[in-house]
């Protein structure tokens, strides 16, 4: 059986995943340009009608929904089939290549370091994708090794998180309504972008998801200690500049493990401050 490298630049399940992290991070760390840049190449390549968007369609039937029948998961692996080889594989090659050339132009060679959670399953369906487009050319041993790979993507357990994203909008935005309230009560003003998600973080993980929220936490911290330090080095007062040492102190000794209100109130506290040192 003859091997086949995978080259992540042109797999669209995990650029388009790098791509929200990229968004998302521009969010947390208020920088609206990033964001925005990341979500223009979303909305430009991963349109409808594009090769790239049928493709990446292939990527979600496959890597997302749980099948508990195997001679389903069997099925769908048959139209998946039909499906990739109907692409027009010179026109999804060709608009791969502008995808790669407007990313190293957009962010450069670290984007494309950002670990991926399923990058695995991605490279694997990408792998049989590309094979499968190579009809009877294509090594038969890898190809029936990796219907196998993807046949079992197909039937494995799916995390919880999935469903509460599905629930996001009928569940999750009830609590962060209630939290959103609480907050601009006890502080007299509304929430920044970054608080909201932060609260939205904070909803997944009461419900299990604990990583993303430490994340953001971490993020935050981060986003504020680089702000102090710009404050500092434009600050004359010797006083305040002490003061500033000890904030940062406090900030650094931050306990991100314990999931409760006070930690969501500190940490919308340092948003605040995060805001209020770059209006300085």
């Amino acid at each position: 059986m003859t091997t086949r490298s995978h080259n992540k630049k042109r797999n669209v399940g995990i650029i388009y995943e790098q791509l929200l992290a990229i968004a998302a991070k521009g969010i947390v760390e208020n920088k609206q340009p990033l964001t925005q840049r990341a979500q223009s190449i979303i909305k430009r390549f991963y349109k409808e009608g594009t090769e790239i968007y049928r493709e990446h369609r292939l990527f979600k039937a496959i890597v997302e929904p749980q099948i508990q029948d195997g001679s389903l998961a069997t099925k769908i692996l048959e139209e998946a089939k039909k499906a990739a080889r109907a692409h027009n594989v010179q026109r999804l090659e060709r608009e791969k290549s502008r995808l790669i050339k407007e990313i190293n132009h957009s962010f450069g060679k670290p984007f494309y370091q950002q670990r991926v959670k399923n990058y695995t399953q991605y490279a694997t369906v990408q792998t049989l994708l590309n094979d499968w487009r190579l009809w009877n050319k294509a090594d038969f041993n890898r190809v029936t090794l990796y219907e196998n790979k993807v046949h079992s993507i197909l039937i494995a357990p799916k995390e919880t998180q999935s469903l509460l994203k599905e629930h996001d909008k009928k569940v999750d935005n009830l609590v962060v309504k209630v939290m959103t309230e609480k907050y601009n009560d006890k502080y007299g003003k509304s929430l920044t972008d970054v608080q909201q998600m932060l609260i939205k973080q904070y909803v997944f993980a009461e419900n299990g998801d604990t990583k993303g929220f430490k994340s953001m936490l971490n993020r935050i911290k981060e986003t504020v200690l680089r702000d102090l330090v710009d404050y500092e080095t434009g600050c004359d007062n010797s006083h305040v500049a002490n003061k500033i040492n000890e904030v940062k102190e406090d900030i650094r000794s931050l306990d991100i493990n314990t999931l409760d209100d006070q930690t969501m109130t500190r940490f919308l506290t340092l948003c605040d401050l995060s805001e209020e040192l770059r209006r300085k």
